[in-house]
């Protein structure tokens, strides 16, 4: 029996000041993706300047960006900075309000990497703004055979991420899995799930899966496989869901229209933090 419920292939979408990203899922997948709002994937070539995403609000989400390839200077409006490169990331809370800009730089190796948004519950969207700067040694690495595990989020194989979103019970791993090896993951029933593979092809049990596409998963224990002749390399994510009405214009999602409008409100006033 299949373990997908839906595939979803990418989009070519421009972001920021012009930047070129994969939109894997986002506003009309809310409901299948709950808790997680959007995912980008993006690939830069090698060398090649970026126009970025510069000085922009949030509010009511948290951001995650997460970096195979390259690296992304980060600053906000509340003081924070960064710099972050390959397998590391940051995970910022919105909260009531924030501005902040993220602006890659360019390498020899190109920028690779992705961003998640990620809904907050009604009674958190006004909470207090957070920075999580989490450099590679802090990510934890689990290797099994021929598979190479990165744990940002949640818990796995006795091992805990370094971003404890308990409340959401919210679990991201990016796997590097070698050809004809298998990796297998319990997917938890009263979780959303999915994977979102974005190198080489595989099989989620007997089903066939392709790059640039992810796939929301059924409850159960769920085997992921790479083919004989290609490596696969895929990030799984899961999450309960908050099950929430979604109000989302741009860069800000509520709860409600009422509430929607106040935030532009806040934001045309400059007291949006």
């Amino acid at each position: 029996m299949s373990k997908i419920i839906k595939e979803y292939r990418a989009k070519d979408v421009l972001e920021g000041a012009g930047v070129p990203v994969n939109r894997v899922f986002g506003y009309d997948e809310v409901p299948n993706f709950d808790p997680f709002l959007m995912l980008d994937y993006f690939e830069v070539a090698s060398n090649v300047n970026s126009p970025g995403f510069p000085w922009h609000p949030h509010r009511g989400i948290e951001t995650i960006t997460y970096l195979l390839k390259g690296s992304v200077e980060h600053e906000d409006s509340i003081g924070n900075k960064g710099v972050i490169g390959p397998d590391e990331l940051q995970w910022m809370t919105a909260g009531k309000g924030i501005f902040h800009q993220e602006m890659p730089h360019a390498t020899e190796d190109g920028v690779q990497g992705f961003q998640f948004w990620l809904n907050m519950p009604a009674a958190k969207k006004m909470s207090e703004q957070r920075y999580q700067d989490i450099g590679e040694s802090g990510l934890k690495h689990i290797s099994e055979d021929g598979a190479d595990i990165r744990l940002i989020s949640g818990d796995f194989k006795g091992e805990t991420g370094p971003i404890d979103k308990t409340e959401l019970g919210v679990t991201m791993i990016h796997v590097k899995l070698k050809q004809g090896k298998k990796f297998s993951i319990m997917r938890e029933k009263e979780k959303n799930g999915f994977i979102f593979a974005f190198s080489g092809q595989g099989y989620i049990e007997d089903d066939k899966i392709e790059s640039y596409t992810a796939y929301t998963l059924k409850g159960g224990r769920v085997e992921i496989s790479a083919s004989d002749k290609d490596d696969l390399e895929f990030i799984y994510a899961e999450g309960k869901p908050i099950g929430e009405s979604v109000a989302w214009r741009g860069p800000i999602v509520m709860n409600t229209k009422e509430e929607l409008i106040q935030a532009f409100k806040d934001l045309e006033k400059g007291n949006f933090n």
